[in-house]
């Protein structure tokens, strides 16, 4: 007997104890209440689809059943050899109904059937959760072989992933306030025949953006009687992304004829605190050139790699991206090529945010070619900083694939 029925049957007086005084009534209306909320509700497989029902199933999602739908239903019409399919929650007699006119009498053989051009077929299943998953069990010539799939991982950090059906269908979804399921919508993953599964399996991901994972560096130079506007511009409008473990962690320092060292702030200097971070910067980073005014940028990029991108200083493991960013409004004077292409072979993104507000300046684009290797790393403004969202296509960078990194603890 079914939760809703048996709590029908409390309402009615069908108690141990006899009903008809009004205690007793109270307590029956209790007893049904509790019934009703403790009952479990069915799960079933929900889709309308074309082709195969391992397509349906993928395309699909997990329905939970209303209390009235005590069985999970598939229903194959078929035309020759093309097969439309439809998958979810039905009323347990009406399910039985349709599936006993499988074998009424239609043209030469049964409704259901393998040998006409025409065919619809009704299964009903309600011993499990997602009974209907794959091919229907009650029609012997749609039944096919299955292999077994490869075990998921247990680990599904941030949320919760429960499996039907022997393990052939799996649900996903996060519990932790500010994440979700990332690739979005993909709440299901299906067991296919051949043994593979249909989808790489998600995780559970905060937006990005503004929830950047990646460890950058920024390396910064201004020359000219406009050097500390052109920092407050900077520290105005390009500190941007949330500062977590889980997301952006920023490294910088000032650079003229080499490294100032006392300007660094490193990407453990300020644990997740991002007002630490920008009091970090605002009493360490000085526009103080020195007098030859040369600006040794390959010596400035080999000093991050050296001494900033290193894990005693705070950078993360090797599948958080990590980038190299130049804020300048001048021409390198040095050798960029060497020190850059061995950034780039690391696979580090480098990048170029420049000015060119002085009169007479340009920027000479080949050298900045040779640190990027990519004209569409190289941001100028012949105006102040712009906003992240003038900065195309660094979010494709900036936003790779949050279920692919060491964070999430996927090993």
């Amino acid at each position: 007997m079914s939760c809703n029925n048996l709590a029908i049957l409390v309402l009615l007086g069908w108690a141990p104890d006899n009903a008809a005084r009004m205690e007793k009534v109270v307590l029956a209306l209790l007893i049904a209440t509790f019934l009703s909320s403790s009952c479990k509700a069915l799960k079933c497989m929900h889709c309308y689809a074309s082709g195969s029902f391992e397509n349906c199933d993928i395309k699909g999602y997990i329905q939970e059943c209303q209390p009235n739908q005590e069985s999970c239903e598939t229903v194959v019409r078929r035309y020759r050899d093309y097969l439309w399919i439809k998958k979810g929650c039905k009323d347990k007699n009406a399910c039985h109904n349709n599936q006993l006119q499988n074998a009424a009498r239609s043209g030469k053989s049964r409704q259901c059937n393998s040998d006409q051009t025409n065919s619809f077929c009704s299964c009903c299943c309600d011993d499990k959760d997602l009974c209907n998953a794959g091919s229907p069990t009650c029609v012997p010539h749609y039944q096919a072989a299955k292999q077994e799939c490869p075990s998921l991982r247990s680990k599904f950090p941030h949320g919760e992933m429960e499996c039907y059906n022997d393990g052939n269908v799996c649900e996903y979804k996060c519990t932790q306030e500010g994440y979700d399921v990332w690739p979005k919508g993909r709440y299901t993953n299906v067991c296919r025949d051949n043994g593979t599964w249909a989808h790489e399996t998600p995780c559970c991901s905060r937006p990005c953006p503004p929830y950047y994972l990646i460890d950058d560096v920024k390396i910064i130079h201004f020359r000219r009687e406009n050097a500390q506007k052109r920092w407050d511009s900077f520290l105005r409008t390009f500190v941007y992304g949330v500062i977590a473990e889980d997301a952006m962690k920023h490294a910088l320092f000032y650079f003229n004829e080499e490294p100032v060292e006392s300007s660094v702030v490193n990407f453990n200097d300020y644990g997740e605190n991002a007002t630490k971070y920008m009091e970090l910067v605002r009493e360490r980073i000085k526009i103080d050139n020195t007098v030859s005014g040369r600006v040794n940028l390959g010596a400035a990029i080999q000093y991050a790699l050296d001494n900033i991108l290193t894990t005693e200083k705070g950078m993360r493991y090797e599948k958080v991206p990590k980038a190299i960013g130049i804020m300048t409004n001048a021409n390198p004077d040095d050798d960029v090529k060497g020190p850059s292409e061995e950034a780039r072979r690391r696979g580090i993104l480098m990048y170029v945010i420049g000015t060119q507000l002085d009169e007479g300046f340009k920027f000479d684009r080949k050298k900045l070619l040779e640190i990027t290797g990519d004209e569409r790393r190289i941001w100028i403004f012949d105006r102040e900083f712009g906003e992240h969202s003038d900065y195309d296509n660094m979010d494709e960078y900036y936003c790779p694939n949050p279920c692919d990194h060491i964070m999430h603890d996927h090993q």
